[in-house]
């Protein structure tokens, strides 16, 4: 349960944080369709926490899949959002400044 929430707090974190930082992009560099899956993203650890509230009355062995589970994905989400993050700047900043 501890991971799970380390791991949801900081997949949070970094996507929320890319996903406001994407949006403010936009003005720069204009539209980008990786901007979209960026957002999607962000939804994945406000969901994964949300649903952890409502498994209280599940077994344990339940909540210990589901923690493990989404523990994994959330990890896993914040190396796509790293990784989308540096294929934007690659993409679409250095890009105009070569």
């Amino acid at each position: 349960m501890k991971t799970f929430n380390i791991g949801s707090q900081t997949a949070l974190l970094f996507t929320i944080t890319i996903a406001v930082a994407s949006l403010l992009g936009i003005t720069i560099t204009g539209f980008y369709q990786g901007i979209i899956v960026i957002l999607i993203l962000s939804l994945v650890p406000i969901f994964s926490r949300f649903f952890a509230k409502k498994i209280n009355s599940k077994s344990e062995a339940f909540r210990r899949r589901y923690f493990k589970s989404f523990t994994i994905i959330n990890l896993l989400t914040i190396l796509v959002v790293l990784w989308m993050t540096f294929d934007i700047l690659v993409d679409r900043v250095f890009s105009k400044l070569i």
